[in-house]
């Protein structure tokens, strides 16, 4: 199955055209996958687009008003950002479509301690994958750069504004998250530490013959 997903992601490759840009197979052939897995889908089957889509492009880039005016709150607010667009390297928007259905990925290369890459489903009507607060326009953007059709008019429709959280509750959730991630990371390392150090026990000498 792996075989025939790698010469799919070759092809579709070399197909994609020029809307697309190339990103190392490694990255994103597990939403291909899992695709194939959850609709019983072969690979010869699947249709894959992908491009490598800058996190900056997506993003608001201008802080509140409010925190704007505070020089404390802002430096606040630019820590919290580009640690947190540090974290999607090589963010790649992954489409794939066959048997009658359709789903849509990011995947990024994160904290390589922790795993070497993530590839998560996403909606690109109600994109939700970062803390950042991104542009209304960035699910058409991704539409427009994947070659898929305009979201409908209803899908588009203006949502109510919620209320955001502060940058120092970001700034806690992301720390939050990064020392869970540590910490499992680390009880990994510890189990595969104590499997390999362990030594398998000697084997009692036979008892001599009995004369």
């Amino acid at each position: 199955m792996r075989s025939d997903v790698r010469l799919l992601l070759i092809l579709a490759v070399a197909s994609c055209g020029s809307g697309c840009v190339q990103a190392p197979d490694s990255l994103f052939d597990e939403a291909v996958q899992r695709f194939g897995r959850e609709h019983s889908c072969p690979a010869d089957r699947l249709q894959v687009k992908h491009v490598e889509v800058p996190l900056p492009d997506l993003v608001e880039s201008k802080p509140p008003a409010e925190v704007a005016a505070d020089a404390g709150r802002l430096a606040v607010w630019n820590q919290t950002v580009n640690k947190e667009l540090a974290r999607y390297e090589h963010l790649t928007a992954v489409d794939v479509a066959g048997c009658g259905s359709h789903a849509t990925s990011f995947c990024w290369y994160g904290h390589r301690i922790h795993r070497d890459h993530e590839c998560i489903p996403v909606d690109l009507d109600d994109l939700d994958f970062t803390m950042l607060t991104l542009k209304p326009s960035a699910g058409q953007q991704l539409r427009r750069r994947l070659g898929l059709p305009p979201a409908p008019p209803s899908a588009r429709r203006a949502q109510p504004s919620e209320p955001q959280p502060s940058t120092a509750a970001i700034q806690a959730d992301i720390d939050a998250r990064f020392r869970a991630r540590e910490e499992e990371m680390r009880q990994r390392l510890d189990a595969l530490e104590k499997e390999t150090s362990a030594t398998p026990p000697v084997p009692k000498p036979s008892p001599p013959p009995k004369r």
